[in-house]
């Protein structure tokens, strides 16, 4: 993966919600509360990688995120009715690669035409772990367009 675009990369409010499932309130409560820092620029709160993996981690948000992440397989497994073809995807990321892997799916879902793409990332200390759902033909493409991009 090629770190050095990807270093000064920060993330939006929409971002962090596309990644850990909560809400866009629930993000702001976490801000107001301490528990996600931040700057705003222009207007916009932005936040680095550095910055979530903390959030992430903090005892009284990450029961929270497991929960989301969780659901999110679950959910598929247990939907034993699903009339569409769809695709749940768990990939393991090496500590150096984690961050990179993080911003390309943050901006590859952000700003591709993926219909209905669920994302969730969970930054370990060692490792990372991610988590696509959604239609079989936009996980394999997105999957794909990961796997390509690594070097």
């Amino acid at each position: 993966m090629n770190n050095e675009l990807l270093r000064d990369e920060s993330y939006t409010i929409g971002q962090v919600v596309m990644m850990t499932g909560l809400t866009d309130r629930t993000i702001r409560n976490y801000l107001s509360l301490g528990f996600l820092d931040g700057e705003k620029q222009d207007g916009q709160w932005r936040f680095t990688a550095e910055q979530l993996e903390v959030f992430m981690r903090h005892p009284s948000v990450k029961p929270s995120i497991s929960a989301k992440k969780n659901a999110l397989i679950f959910d598929f497994l247990a939907d034993t009715y699903n009339q569409e073809r769809e695709a749940c995807l768990v990939l393991s990321i090496p500590k150096e690669d984690k961050t990179a892997a993080m911003t390309f799916f943050c901006k590859e879902i952000s700003e591709g035409d993926y219909q209905d793409i669920r994302f969730s990332y969970d930054g370990f200390e060692h490792s990372g772990r991610i988590i696509l759902r959604g239609s079989f033909s936009d996980v394999l493409r997105l999957s794909n367009a990961f796997a390509h991009c690594r070097k």
